[in-house]
Order: C-alpha cells, then sequence, then structure tokens
C-alpha cells in the first residue's frame, strides 16, 4: 500500500507518498516532476550510494534521466554552508537548470541540504527527497534543519518547496537508532501540536508504530503532515512558530551537555520542561502534561539524568534566543492542539527550572 497525500501550502503543494516498496516506483513519480526528463543529481550518502543510491540510479535512468551523483560522508553534519557549497559546485559542473530535478537520499541532513540548495539553484530548481530515516519522513516536507556556518549552528533555513516526498517504510527498520527515536518524538509532537482528537488517536497508534505496522505508520506519519502544514499555514503569526515547541529548551541543553547526548532525549526533555512552564504561563491543563509524560514514555524515551546549575541553564536559554530573536519567549501548548508564542515571568522561570533541574539531578542518584 502506498497513500499519496497532497500537502497544501497556499500557492504551491508536495506530494507526498508513503508505504512499503516507494523506491521501486520512484522513477514514475520523478518524471512527473518535468516537462522532458532530461538530468537528474542524486545527493546521497556514502553508505547509501551501492545500496539505493543505486536503485533510485536505475529507476532515473529508466524514466529517461540521465543521472550524476554527490555522495556525501556518512555520520557527519552535511547540513552546513561548507557542503552547500560543495553541492553549488556539483549542480554547476552537472550543467544542472531549473528544468532538470534534483533528488535528496538520505537523513534529516542531506533533505536539508538539498531543500536549501534546489532553492536557490537557477531559482529554484524541482527536488524531490527520499528520506531514509524516520525523524526526516516525519519532517522534511515542512521543515528544514537549519545550516550551520562556520561558527554558529543551526542559523540559515528556508521553508522547504519539495515537488515529491517519498517515504519507503522498508527502510525505516534499517534506520539508526537515534534517528527512528527522533522520529518518534517528531510525531509525538506532531500529534500534540495538531488536535485533542488527533492526540487522543496517537496514542492509540503508537504501540503499531512501534512495531513498524504498515497502517499505524502510514496514519501516524500522514497525520504529521497535516499537523506541520496546519502551523506553517497559520494566519496567527504565533501559531506559526508552534513547531517550535520543546526547541528552545533542546538547543540550551545541547550547549550545556555536549554533543553525547541523542537529538531525541533533549527534544523530548524540552517539551517536559516547557509543558511544565505552560501550566503557570498559560493555565496549562497538568493532567495533559502528565499525558504527555506517558506518551513519550510509551515510545522509549525516558527523563534524561543530569546535573547542571541554574544559573548556567538560564544563561543557556537566553543565548538560544537572543541568538535567534530579540525577544525571549517560548512556544507553549495554552491546550493540546494550541501552540503560542508567550513570555514567562522570571520568578516562574526560576521556580519551574530549580524543580527540572533538581528532579534530574536525582535521577542521577538512582539505581540503573
Amino acid at each position: 500500500m502506498i497513500r499519496r497525500q497532497l500537502i497544501n501550502f497556499g500557492s504551491r503543494s508536495t506530494d507526498f507518498r508513503v508505504g512499503e516498496g516507494v523506491v521501486e516506483q520512484l522513477g514514475k513519480m520523478v518524471k512527473c516532476l518535468v516537462a522532458t526528463p532530461k538530468r537528474a543529481v542524486i545527493v546521497t550518502e556514502s553508505s547509501l550510494a551501492e545500496s539505493y543510491g543505486l536503485e533510485v540510479s536505475r529507476a532515473l535512468i529508466d524514466a529517461g534521466f540521465t543521472v550524476s551523483d554527490l555522495s556525501l560522508p556518512t555520520g557527519e553534519n552535511v547540513a552546513t554552508m561548507a557542503y552547500a557549497v560543495q553541492l553549488f559546485d556539483a549542480l554547476d559542473s552537472c550543467d544542472i537548470t531549473r528544468d532538470d530535478v534534483i533528488v535528496g537520499l538520505g537523513g534529516m541532513g542531506v533533505c536539508s541540504l538539498v531543500s536549501f540548495c534546489a532553492h536557490a539553484w537557477c531559482g529554484e530548481t524541482p527536488f524531490a527527497l527520499v528520506p531514509t530515516t524516520l525523524d526526516a519522513m516525519t519532517s522534511c516536507a515542512t521543515s528544514m534543519r537549519p545550516l550551520d556556518t562556520r561558527s554558529s549552528s543551526q542559523m540559515i533555513s528556508v521553508e522547504p518547496r519539495a515537488a515529491l516526498v517519498a517515504c519507503d517504510l522498508d527502510l525505516v527498520p534499517l534506520c539508526p537508532h537515534d534517528e527512528r527515536m527522533n522520529g518518534y518524538v517528531m510525531l509525538c509532537a506532531s500529534a500534540f501540536i495538531d488536535s485533542r482528537r488527533q492526540w487522543d488517536r496517537f496514542g492509540e497508534l503508537v504501540e503499531g508504530v512501534l512495531d513498524n505496522a504498515e497502517v499505524p505508520m502510514v496514519d501516524a506519519l500522514c497525520m504529521a503532515q497535516t499537523a506541520r502544514s496546519s502551523v506553517i499555514k497559520a494566519a496567527n503569526p504565533s501559531a506559526r512558530n508552534a513547531l517550535e515547541f520543546g526547541v528552545t529548551t533542546a538547543r540550551a541543553l545541547r550547549s550545556c551537555l555536549g554533543d553525547s547526548i541523542p537529538a531525541y532525549q533533549l527534544l523530548a526533555e524540552g517539551m517536559r520542561f516547557e509543558a511544565r512552564l505552560a501550566v503557570d504561563a498559560f493555565g496549562f491543563d497538568i493532567d495533559d502534561v502528565f499525558s504527555l509524560d506517558d506518551r513519550l514514555d510509551d515510545l522509549g524515551v525516558e527523563e534524561l539524568p543530569f546535573e547542571l546549575e541554574f544559573d548556567r541553564f538560564l544563561t543557556a536559554l537566553k543565548e538560544t534566543r537572543f541568538k535567534r530573536s530579540n525577544r525571549f519567549m517560548f512556544s507553549l501548548p495554552r491546550h493540546v492542539g494550541t501552540v503560542r508564542y508567550a513570555t514567562v515571568e522570571d520568578d516562574v522561570l526560576e521556580r519551574h527550572a530549580r524543580a527540572y533541574l533538581a528532579s534530574r539531578a536525582e535521577l542521577m542518584d538512582e539505581p540503573a
């Protein structure tokens, strides 16, 4: 079963396909993106080049494209401006025009790099994304990981404009553990910001998602696209920041705890902490805080033990926000399905931060 969902963004749309065996039909899908198939560039990771990269290349050749490849290092962050320059050079050497196609095959880094470069090349060149990790399947149609500069991380981004996103569920069991767990947390966050109905529905899907059952996984991924695209299209500017729920705290914890902590744990911690902030800031229902905790536990994302001084944590929160905005605000839930920008009073932030840090320090003393 391959499900098709058209993600509308107003003046444009993305053809989102998800199911088992999607890669086998990729040639026909990509052929529909151009008037006449001519040239295509496949941007992938070195670990995929000889397996799925070759399969995708053959599918495009059968569809009438002349195919070139750019293989990027596996295990390295390729979502950087340095790699963007490398990709621009490759597109130039391959004579890619705005009538050709760029295909991104890989995780969130590759998909983000292709999204950025295709957006800029020749004023915008059609591109297709074939995400190979669950976090990329969840998010690459609606957002990209901002590119790093030489001195700062995750600073440069554009709104993704993929013509096609093709998610092959056969790849999920092969997905590295951390990227799969990050996908679970992103699916959870997407359901949380959507609506009460979808939040309850996601609870019913969790078991099937963890088992990689086709129908629950397809349902969860399609539900995530609806939720995330609704945020992007929201008329309220504050509502358009709902995808940032948990992200500010996650970035602050990253700067304090280092790169050894997986991204999914930091995002989950950010969601837990910011949901608690919302109780005082917005009157968010404490029962919904606990339901978020329970859902993350069901997904296998346990609370993270660590020790951190309050002053350092507060400084990291402010540095993270002021790096990207002149306002110290969080994206906090008013209700399940309603997330808005909010300013948090200093005393409220301090009380919750101290309680949060104390609870995580206590976990350090618990037996493994």
